[in-house]
């Protein structure tokens, strides 16, 4: 009997790996049925072999098939994450007309999430699509003009007090610095107080709760299913399990920071003032009284809608910041002659402005700005940008038609390190960046901030952080790589490109 048993089981398997194999042998038709040129996809796994057994992020695995297409001498190809077809454009022309010409296509991020599960996570600017992104766009653009960010500045600057003393015992101590973790910290203090209003001491408290949450944002899920894992890393922005737990966290924040404001009528300077505007009165304008409520706005931008805007403000500032500065130093530190530029440049600025940085100071490091613009060209903060097909779309020059709901990897690091448009890509040089050499760079082949109508509207906001930031270092302290730091680098295994492990740099009273 037990022999007839396992013998059904066998046939049983048998039949459903027989089906499995030849449903997947037919999926993985899709692209080479529309002409797009396509890689060898397994069964199973798709092209993402790596992806899945974890021996590959998402950058480094959409780097890969980038340089695969590159090399075929082909404008686009199709892989496979499992049976799901994905776009791959490789060519400029075609990358500027889906994110610009024809982003009507491409209204989108993702793919749609369940709204009972994360409704915050559904709302912050860079999730919704259509018509609700560009009503919550149109009210958020006048948030980060150059007056709002001049606005914020001062409150940036208090922060850095903070910075140089904590880097200034360091240098006492004569221990190294995990310099990654000082600038999360740094950069924690700087958003939660220009995002929230709230000082949360994360320079002087490694254990804040804004530093922690922030954190398990961007931990990824542990998951034992290898394929379920790697579905969620490559098509969400962070892990959705995490997400919930700082969510309510958050909420409770800002619904708190709120009451607080409108009970006591505090106006500060900051993000969520802006973000009070919208929702009791429907636009940003300092000549309205944001606490009259004699007149109410139209409703449509409620509490949810403003904790997911200040929750994506610290979520973009925390950790993209962080890491552009922290390879910034790094850089920095293996070329000691670029990081004697930048003090120079800073010396000669701050003289001008009686020692003090001032906002109108930090728009003349223009060097600076050229070391953080090659960071972020060497290092994208985002390593693949991605957009789903949300109208049939039809590649210009071709017949071959893009389904509504296809996704699309843009690989800015295959870009960003593509000797066609950087030469010597691996060579770390700001001059790439100066005034005339910029008019040499082709369109859409850097993309550190995405680019088009759904451009990343905190980039001021981030540049200003970062040159502040690493000026308030440089200016009085020496950075040398210290030998417990790693080379070369290996990347996390997460979707904001980061350093795995800890960075150890020496710091040195100048």
């Amino acid at each position: 009997m037990i022999p007839l048993l396992i013998l059904a089981a066998t046939v049983v398997m048998t039949s459903v790996l027989t089906s499995l194999h030849l449903y997947s042998q037919w999926k993985f038709t899709y692209w080479q049925k529309r002409g797009v040129p396509q890689l060898n996809p397994i069964f199973l796994y798709g092209d993402c072999k790596d992806l899945v057994k974890g021996n590959k992020s998402l950058a480094e695995y959409a780097l890969e098939n980038y340089k695969k297409f590159k090399a075929m001498g082909v404008p686009y190809g199709g892989i496979y994450i499992a049976l799901r077809g994905i776009l791959v454009p490789i060519a400029p022309e075609l990358i500027k007309d889906i994110m610009n010409k024809n982003f009507e296509c491409f209204t989108a991020h993702f793919s749609k999430r369940p709204k009972k599960i994360n409704r915050i996570l559904n709302k912050n600017l860079f999730n919704i699509e259509g018509e609700a992104w560009r009503a919550t766009r149109k009210k958020l653009t006048p948030t980060f003009t150059s007056g709002k960010m001049k606005m914020m500045f001062e409150t940036l600057l208090e922060k850095t007090q903070g910075l140089e003393q904590l880097a200034g015992k360091i240098a006492e101590s004569g221990k190294p610095a995990d310099i990654r973790d000082v600038l999360a910290r740094f950069t924690t203090d700087v958003v939660a107080s220009c995002g929230f209003g709230l000082e949360c001491n994360s320079l002087k408290d490694s254990k804040s709760e804004f530093l922690e949450h922030g954190r398990l944002i961007f931990t990824p899920p542990k998951i034992k299913d290898h394929i379920l894992r790697i579905l969620l890393k490559a098509l969400h922005f962070v892990s959705p399990q995490n997400y919930q737990v700082s969510e309510d966290f958050f909420r409770q924040v800002v619904g708190e920071t709120i009451e607080y404001r409108e009970k006591n009528k505090i106006h500060r300077k900051d993000f969520l003032h802006m973000m009070i505007q919208l929702k009791n009165r429907g636009v940003v304008d300092d000549d309205i009284n944001v606490f009259d409520h004699s007149a109410k706005s139209d409703g449509t931008f409620d509490l949810d809608d403003v904790t997911a805007q200040c929750l994506i403000f610290f979520l973009a500032g925390f950790e993209t910041s962080a890491t552009a500065m922290t390879f910034a130093l790094l850089e920095l530190c293996e070329h000691p002659e670029i990081q004697a530029k930048v003090r120079q440049e800073a010396e000669e600025v701050l003289n001008k402005y009686n020692g003090r940085m001032t906002y109108e100071a930090m728009l003349e490091l223009k060097y600076t700005e050229q070391v953080i613009e090659e960071t972020m060209r060497k290092y994208p903060p985002v390593g693949v940008i991605p957009r789903v097909c949300t109208k049939k779309y039809t590649i210009p020059g071709t017949k071959t038609e893009i389904e509504p709901g296809t996704m699309v990897h843009i690989s800015a690091w295959g870009l960003h390190t593509d000797p066609e448009y950087f030469p010597n890509p691996q060579k770390f040089d700001p001059e790439r960046f100066t005034v005339e050499n910029r008019r040499n760079i082709k369109e859409f082949t850097y993309l550190p901030f995405g680019e088009g109508p759904r451009m990343c509207l905190g980039l001021r906001f981030g540049l200003m952080q970062s040159k502040v930031g690493l000026v308030s270092l440089l200016k009085n302290y020496k950075f040398t790589l210290n030998e417990k730091t790693r080379l070369p680098l290996k990347m996390a295994r997460t979707v904001i490109t980061c350093v795995d492990g800890d960075v150890w740099v020496n710091i040195e009273k100048i």
